[in-house]
């Protein structure tokens, strides 16, 4: 608040009949009392009597400003300003007067002519800083408290509004500066605590602006903005209860705060209470139905209980507001992809960049997925290459293009891209599943397992990934440990057949064949779509127990019940082995691998096969591209340095034996198979290869130890 100068002039009585300087006396004391209605009167009485009374003008200028007259000030300042034009005080007023109308630019001007005539405190620097600030003069407003500042350095409001003005310039670090300084001067502010934690978030110094809101709120409980300010930082910092506490809590202060339910909405969606968030939403929208944003957010939380058909209407609802909203392009494109609709996600991904505006690189990730889809991986790799150019901290286009370069067996850059991905989010659940992926085919089963607990860490109710553990601990013969795993995450309401199959692979691997029985029937009965794979793996397992009849009629109602399982074929080329039918294995090799090409086990296993029918040509054709696609997998050598013995080329055979156990010198078969390989070549060192075998669990080692082991 500006003060006005009151100026009490004393004046003789002259005579009875009053003066102007009489009148203009009176006028005074009466305005020193703060009776301005009075004031006024007298000093126009003063006026009446002499119109040249410059003073009088002035003066009742003064009692109009203080009784909120502000125009009828400004035309008594300006009858002061055409008498003496170089009245730094009438500028100086009239400049009060013009800010009281928010006449900013006339403030402005005033003020500065009062300094030019040499009225320069820190209070008219201030002053004319203010105008500046409600003129948006931000830059300007801050070399006017630069100036109050060298005036009057211990003042703490200077700091204050300088801080202000220069967050307004997006100076934030400058401003935190100033608020530094102010409250060192003045701890007791509460507003300049808030001002700069306001500052620290945008600079995304979270901490720092938590603490500072903590205090503000201490110290004024009822700072409703502060309460709401910090539900913000909470959501920055991932604590999205405390933020919707926070917002509930502010929302109690005061009710009509902008976007609340947005807010509310928002923070629930990232707290998997997405019915939660729908239902804010849905009072969102109420509020502003034409907001297609709000349908946007709404759909991607119904997207996530997959409710895709209410999640496309929201979309659609989104992009019908607004025909040029990149992101609902995106989001509905995604839900496509879900769909396997990837040619409607590639003209959604088309959409999307036509219309993006935030250059984050997001609308190029979707329509690199649709073209990955469609196996264009030239133009999804280009699309994912545009979009770290754009966004170069894009987590999702590194993952992308790094799954495209596993798939084209380029694992060494895929691991680079997709270590890139987790580096900048480390909550990337989808690169972690990835990475394992290519961490198994190249043979590194702890990496893999590794991975899929962090994925697991981060997105808990993944089935896939629950799946994809038990299976890689299955791999890496941790039967007991797989066990565990399936039993916990198991439930009475489990109804995916697949989780009670692979909790029968891992019994049957530590020889509960009847409990492994139970788990395979069990899978039928809660889920009729895993027949196939149920009676596969019961094939499988009598094949492991030498009950081959068994075996053969089980694989036999596995491919019955569905021609396309590959694992059907591929077991029944393993009983095929057995029986020494070779050609036949091969061609149900063959089957696995039209079936399901990615199935990479298959072509060392077809390579040992083509071994026996002499077809050399095409068996290291298949070794080749098993070791390309996994060449860290200790199995893939043990297969072919059998398939040399075959060949008989045991010196080839045994780099590739060595070569397995220097991969994994835990792994049984390899130890087993050169210690055999050994023992037929007169080599009695093959003994010891065979007790290692024993010692690592191989269940074939005893039966040759005793026959030709002393």
């Amino acid at each position: 608040m500006k003060r006005l100068l009151i100026i009490i002039s004393f004046l003789p009585y002259l005579g009875f009949a009053q003066t102007s300087d009489q009148y203009l006396d009176i006028a005074n004391k009466e305005s020193a009392v703060k009776n301005y209605k009075s004031a006024i009167i007298d000093f126009t009485k003063a006026i009446q009597l002499n119109n040249n009374n410059v003073k009088a003008y002035l003066y009742r200028g003064n009692a109009y400003s203080n009784s909120s007259g502000y125009s009828e000030a400004i035309d008594d300042y300006s009858k002061v300003i055409s008498f003496d034009p170089g009245n730094a005080n009438a500028y100086y007023y009239r400049a009060n007067a013009y800010s009281n109308i928010k006449s900013y630019k006339n403030a402005v001007d005033d003020y500065t002519k009062a300094i030019e005539l040499g009225l320069r405190t820190a209070d008219i620097y201030h002053y004319r800083a203010n105008e500046k600030v409600n003129s948006q003069d931000y830059a300007g407003a801050v070399e006017d408290f630069t100036r109050a500042i060298e005036i009057t350095p211990g003042n703490p409001e200077l700091y204050e509004y300088r801080g202000v003005a220069k967050t307004n310039l997006g100076d934030n670090k400058g401003a935190i500066l100033d608020y530094d300084i102010s409250l060192k001067l003045n701890p007791n502010n509460a507003d300049v605590y808030y001002y700069r934690a306001n500052s620290k978030g945008t600079i995304a110094d979270f901490e720092g602006a938590m603490a500072d809101y903590n205090t503000t709120i201490r110290m004024n409980p009822s700072n409703a903005e502060a309460v709401f300010y910090r539900g913000n930082i909470k959501v920055d910092l991932r604590d999205y209860k405390g933020a919707i506490d926070d917002y509930k809590k502010a929302a109690g202060m005061k009710p009509d705060l902008p976007n609340l339910y947005y807010y509310l909405a928002k923070a629930a969606s990232n707290t998997d209470e997405n019915g939660v968030a729908i239902a804010y939403f849905d009072k969102a929208i109420a509020l502003n139905p034409a907001n297609a944003e709000l349908y946007l957010y709404r759909g991607i939380c119904k997207n996530r209980l997959n409710d895709t058909t209410a999640a496309m209407n929201d979309f659609n609802k989104a992009i019908n507001l607004n025909r040029k909203f990149s992101k609902a392009f995106q989001n509905r494109g995604d839900l496509k992809i879900s769909l396997k609709n990837y040619h409607g996600a590639l003209l959604d991904g088309d959409s999307s960049i036509m219309f993006d505006t935030d250059h984050d690189g997001y609308a190029y990730v979707t329509r690199g997925k649709a073209r990955a889809a469609l196996l264009d991986t030239a133009g999804a790799v280009a699309d994912y290459n545009t979009a770290i150019r754009e966004n170069p901290k894009n987590t999702e286009a590194y993952t992308g293009r790094g799954d495209i370069k596993a798939m084209e067996a380029n694992y060494p850059a895929a691991l680079e891209d997709l270590n890139k991905a987790i580096e900048l989010f480390a909550g990337n659940s989808y690169a972690y599943s990835v990475r394992a992926k290519i961490k198994s085919k190249l043979g590194d089963k702890k990496g893999s397992i590794a991975d899929l607990r962090k994925q697991l860490e981060f997105d808990p109710k993944n089935g896939d990934a629950q799946l994809k553990l038990g299976r890689e601990l299955i791999a890496d013969q941790q039967y007991s440990e797989a066990l565990l795993f399936f039993n916990k995450v198991i439930t009475p309401g489990t109804k995916n057949g697949k989780f009670y199959i692979e909790r029968g692979i891992a019994m049957s691997n530590l020889d509960d064949n009847k409990g492994a029985i139970a788990e395979f029937n069990k899978a039928m009965a809660v889920d009729s779509n895993t027949r196939s794979i149920a009676y596969a793996n019961m094939g499988n397992m009598k094949i492991r127990i030498k009950d081959y009849d068994g075996a053969q009629k089980d694989i036999d109602k596995a491919i019955l019940k569905d021609q396309n399982n590959d694992d059907a074929y591929f077991y029944r080329a393993s009983l095929k082995m057995i029986q020494k039918n070779y050609l036949g294995a091969v061609y149900d090799y063959i089957s696995v691998l039209l079936i399901n090409p990615d199935n990479i086990k298959t072509y060392a296993y077809r390579g040992l096969a083509e071994s026996y029918t002499l077809d050399t040509a095409d068996m290291r054709t298949d070794f080749a591209e098993a070791i390309k696609l996994s060449p860290r997998d200790e199995n893939n050598y043990v297969l072919r340095a059998e398939a040399k013995i075959n060949l008989k080329d045991p010196a080839g055979a045994f780099k590739d034996f060595d070569k397995a156990i220097e991969l994994n010198p835990r792994n049984p078969d390899a130890w087993f198979n050169r210690g055999l390989a050994k023992i037929n070549q007169n080599d009695n060192s093959g003994c010891a290869d065979l007790k290692k075998a024993l010692e690592l669990g191989s269940k074939d080692a005893p039966d040759v130890i005793k026959k030709y082991c002393r």
